[in-house]
Order: structure tokens, then C-alpha cells, then sequence
């Protein structure tokens, strides 16, 4: 009996000695805030409203740290991406849930007529780009409207 009161004792000796994880309430306190002069990435504002004319309009980038160089520009008339590629279109229709768009792409100074799929993923909030030759699949964000 007294070795059972022993090793109860050494227990709650041990016990009181770990230290205890903090509640969801002690570790908010901790969290310091931002320094004022911390630089915080700008939060893309989504995709442009479903019933947009030619909703893929805009400046559209893979992450958006590259919303300010490396953005895709999409006008009504043209694709120019971050890379060596550019492509002017010829047509697009409206299709279920985004545009095929035939167009005459430029890479590395060929050109080659392709057809671009444009596809929007609302709930990755996300523009889907594949086409026939020239881009690889690419899934990107909305940055904004194209300046000027």
C-alpha cells in the first residue's frame, strides 16, 4: 500500500511539472500583429461576375504574387502571357461555363492556329486555360481589370 502511495505522489509530482498546450484562447493572445511596415501580398478579388461580357477580360496570373509582373492580359481581342507567347483571336464562342476561342498564337515567332478553352472553376475561384498547341494547361487567378 505505501508503494502505491509512492508511485500515486511521483505522478502527480510528474504531472505538475509538464508543461500544458495552450487553449485556442492563449494561443489568439500570442499571435503578434503584423509590423506596420511588413509588405502582405494583395488578395486577388476573385472571378469577375458570371454574367460579365467575355468574363475572361482582365489581368489573370498562376499565383498572385505575380499579379504585378508575370500576369496573363486578356483583352477582347487578344491573349498576352507572362511568357514568350501571344495570340490574337479569331472567334469566340460562349460555351457552358466559359469561351472557345480560335486564335492565331505566336511562340518563339511561329505561328500556329489553336483553339482556346477557357473554363471558369468557381469554387477554387480560378480561370482554367488549355488549348490545342502552343500553352500548356494552366489554371489562374483573377488580378484585376487591365489597366488603361
Amino acid at each position: 500500500m505505501k508503494r502505491i502511495s509512492v508511485a500515486l505522489a511521483t505522478l502527480a509530482l510528474l504531472s505538475a511539472c509538464q508543461k500544458s498546450e495552450p487553449s485556442q484562447n492563449d494561443a489568439a493572445a500570442n499571435v503578434s500583429p503584423p509590423a506596420a511596415n511588413a509588405t502582405v501580398a494583395p488578395t486577388p478579388p476573385g472571378l469577375p461576375p458570371a454574367d460579365a461580357n467575355l468574363r475572361f477580360i482582365g489581368v489573370w496570373a498562376a499565383e498572385p504574387g505575380l499579379c504585378q509582373e508575370g500576369a496573363w492580359r486578356f483583352s477582347e481581342r487578344d491573349l498576352a502571357t507572362a511568357g514568350e507567347v501571344s495570340c490574337d483571336f479569331d472567334r469566340i464562342n460562349p460555351v457552358p461555363g466559359g469561351y472557345d476561342i480560335a486564335a492565331m498564337c505566336t511562340a518563339e515567332g511561329d505561328e500556329t492556329k489553336n483553339t482556346l478553352r477557357v473554363r471558369f472553376a468557381e469554387s477554387v475561384h480560378a480561370m482554367r486555360l488549355e488549348a490545342d498547341r502552343v500553352l500548356q494547361p494552366v489554371s489562374l487567378i483573377y488580378c484585376g481589370p487591365a489597366p488603361g
